[in-house]
């Protein structure tokens, strides 16, 4: 998007400009700039009669294009503006403001208000009406009934995250936010709008991802992320593969449990804590469980090694695992086997090539003489020893 780009104003679509609600409700999340350029779109609106270039708008409100640029997004964000492309201009489609009762209904924008302003400066918005007033009103159906009763009712779509039901199955199953719930609702609001996803498939990954029950917006991401992640080329052997079963199947717990059970132990507290440390950086449950079961196999103890464990998990961290096909191919290149590595290539450049049995000589009559002077020179130097 540059200056001189055109854009046209879509056609029958002029709204009301609500300054009581946009300073009251809106302003404090979207800023001046957004204000300014959402007053500016609405008192310029000539119903798509003319093209207009950006260099116009920017003009008249006296700021830079980066400045426009983060002020479309963040109305586009809260559906102030819709933003359309074609392949010679943009074309603009202001929405109207909610309504006092409407935006407040909202979880998410309700607690975006809140972290700006306060939970006592937005419960002091709200509408209130006297506890001993009775809605009289009538309904749709009741004025209406005659003229829609064999009519099929008009589907409703409604993009909105259904908090509440969100929230009942939060207590049915034990589970909570974490100690920031206001960022934890924006999260979970952004999650489902950015993967496309109804409230209950965010709710069934939420659960899957928690840690001790508390809700993990970072798990919930690496467990999205996953499938681009899983596309691992690597032959696994038969025992690879039941430990890669194994560790999908268990949670990190749980699979710590199998373990120390076999070795006649138990899982102490200091190792709950670690595997909280682990599911804290963003470790999948099966990820974790792989790291386990390759620090007892390479520790020999009962107990896991705090270190050892730790020096492996920034080792993953850093390069991105987060599957447990991935984690098997990455310790098939661990640093125990790249010394070993090391070692016999340099154990092998110490010894002369001519000493191999299978040695085969394709060299020439300089290089042979000058071989046989080196063969010679071992031979009376081991003489002597």
């Amino acid at each position: 998007m540059n200056p001189i780009d055109d854009f046209l104003f879509l056609k029958h679509n002029r709204v009301s400009y609500d300054s009581t609600t946009l300073i009251q409700l809106y302003y404090p999340i979207m800023g001046s700039d957004a204000l300014a350029v959402y007053e500016y779109l609405v008192a310029f609106f000539d119903n798509g009669a003319h093209t207009h270039k950006f260099s116009e708008l920017l003009n008249h409100l006296q700021f830079g294009m980066k400045r426009l640029e983060e002020a479309l997004v963040m109305l586009t964000a809260l559906d102030l503006l819709v933003l359309y492309q074609t392949r010679d201009s943009y074309i603009l489609k202001i929405k109207p403001a909610l309504g006092n009762e409407t935006f407040l209904a909202d979880p998410v924008y309700r607690r975006l208000l809140e972290l700006r302003i306060g939970e006592i400066a937005v419960s002091e918005l709200e509408v209130s009406i006297p506890e001993n007033a009775r809605d009289i009103s009538k309904t749709f159906s009741d004025v209406f009934n005659s003229e829609i009763q064999n009519q099929p009712k008009p589907s409703k779509t409604d993009p909105t995250f259904d908090l509440v039901s969100f929230q009942r199955l939060m207590t049915r199953d034990g589970l909570s936010f974490s100690e920031n719930e206001k960022m934890d609702v924006i999260g979970l609001y952004a999650f489902a709008d950015k993967y496309k996803m109804n409230w209950f498939e965010v709710y069934g990954l939420a659960n899957e991802t928690a840690i001790n029950r508390k809700i993990s917006l970072k798990r919930m991401e690496a467990k999205k992320q996953q499938p681009s992640q899983s596309q691992v080329n690597g032959d696994f052997t038969n025992s690879e593969l039941v430990v890669i079963q194994q560790a999908k199947s268990l949670s990190a717990l749980d699979f710590l449990k199998v373990i120390k059970s076999s070795r006649k132990a138990v899982v102490t507290k200091a190792e709950r804590n670690l595997l909280e440390d682990l599911a804290q950086m963003s470790f999948l449950d099966e990820v974790i469980n792989i790291l386990v079961l390759y620090t007892f196999n390479k520790t020999k103890s009962a107990n896991l090694s705090k270190p050892y464990l730790m020096t492996l998990a920034n080792d993953f961290s850093y390069r991105g695992i987060g599957t447990a096909e991935a984690a098997v191919v990455a310790l098939r290149h661990s640093p125990e086997i790249q010394k070993k590595n090391a070692a016999k290539q340099i154990k092998k450049s110490n010894v002369p090539e001519w000493s191999n049995p299978n040695y085969k000589n394709e060299t020439s009559q300089e290089e042979l003489a000058k071989l046989e002077a080196e063969k010679r020179q071992l031979l009376e130097k081991l003489g002597k020893e």
